[in-house]
């Protein structure tokens, strides 16, 4: 009789413990990046989203574009006082190294991610409207926010400014000298996103993870490793985008990350030999990691920048990923600046308008995508 009541009395509290939270699946094949926020970063409402959302080919035939976006900003310039930075060493108009964002910053881009009509529920927006054409879509478009690094000092390069200028939590000062503060702010940072996101109703979009915004990791800070913790006892993964070779890249999932696409950073400079392509790709696969796709409006053929067009550079990375088997085989997130893809889809040249079907295509009908699917 005895063990029939202590097992009764233990099945009890197995069913009432806790459950343990059930990690997001962040399976979205192609994750696009979107600056989003502060002065210059505020144009991602529904008619931009669109254009990202959807595309149709050069024969007129409708298609899913992006189905992932990474809303992320390093930096707000543009109105004077407030120009700060959300990653240390980013720098102002005039070459000054900017200032660290503080509290109110970093809950500026939490505003602004979720403004009715832009960002996420723009995303939503659009996708509602393309379903009309292409009918519903197979999966939610997914959504990962950038979480803002914790600067210590307000002055980053310096050393200077103090490191109680962030803001209050718990009706205490801030102190970023200490890492428990650095790591509430970040705790911070994730609760006010999981509480916003849990006020929305979207049918399209889901949140499904977060991304760290500093591309390398030269310390051993407990900062990574506790916020990865926390996500993950929210159910969410940790989400990282290195350049090429930076430190503690070939170590991501000691770091705590659960996801990490590898930057070739090949577009940027002619210099740099197509070899760099194949290099990036088979570092990548090594270290199971997935890969970036990297041009901004140089790809013109009368680009904004500089005097010739780079668009020859972003089908380097497409031959290159297909040669490769990235294509086919592994995720795939893309840096194109504030607008490159819409640049091309709006040129009356008839060469950006071709690099711009055959992106798209590159896209949207890789072998990759349809596994997903």
């Amino acid at each position: 009789m005895k063990k029939i009541v202590f097992l009764c009395m233990l099945l009890m509290c197995v069913a009432c413990r806790p459950s343990e939270p059930v990690m997001k699946s962040l399976d979205a094949s192609d994750i696009v990046l979107c600056y989003a926020g502060g002065a210059g970063g505020c144009m991602f409402d529904i008619e931009y989203m669109n254009d990202y959302v959807w595309y149709k080919d050069r024969d007129g035939n409708p298609d899913w574009l992006f189905d992932g976006f990474l809303l992320l900003q390093i930096r707000d310039i543009g109105d004077g006082a407030s120009e700060v930075a959300f990653d240390p060493g980013h720098k102002n108009k005039d070459g000054s190294i900017l200032p660290a964002a503080a509290q109110a910053d970093w809950m500026k881009l939490i505003d602004y991610y979720f403004e009715d009509g832009q960002c996420i529920d723009a995303i939503d927006k659009a996708v509602e409207e393309a379903a009309k054409i292409l009918g519903a879509p197979p999966y939610k478009r997914q959504v990962v926010i950038s979480i803002p690094n914790p600067i210590i000092y307000k002055q980053p390069l310096s050393k200077k400014g103090g490191t109680t200028y962030w803001g209050i939590l718990d009706g205490k000062v801030t102190d970023f000298s200490k890492e428990e503060d650095r790591i509430a702010a970040c705790r911070w940072f994730i609760d006010e996103v999981l509480e916003r996101y849990g006020t929305g109703k979207w049918k399209h979009v889901e949140l499904a993870g977060f991304y760290w915004i500093t591309e390398e990791t030269l310390d051993e800070s407990p900062l990574l490793p506790e916020v990865s913790a926390y996500l993950h006892s929210k159910g969410y993964p940790l989400t990282w985008i290195p350049y090429f070779e930076a430190p503690g890249y070939d170590g991501w999932k000691d770091k705590g990350f659960d996801a990490a696409w590898y930057q070739p950073n090949y577009f940027f400079n002619d210099a740099i030999p197509y070899g760099r392509l194949e290099t990036a790709c088979r570092q990548a696969m090594e270290n199971g990691m997935a890969m970036e796709i990297e041009f901004d409006e140089r790809v013109l053929s009368e680009p904004e920048w500089g005097d010739r067009s780079y668009g020859y550079r972003l089908r380097d990375y497409m031959q290159a990923f297909i040669d490769s088997g990235v294509w086919e085989k592994c995720p795939l997130a893309y840096y194109q600046s504030g607008s490159a893809v819409r640049d091309m889809k709006c040129s009356s040249d008839v060469a950006d308008r071709e690099l711009y079907y055959d992106f798209c295509d590159f896209v949207a009908k890789r072998p990759y995508r349809n596994r997903v699917k």
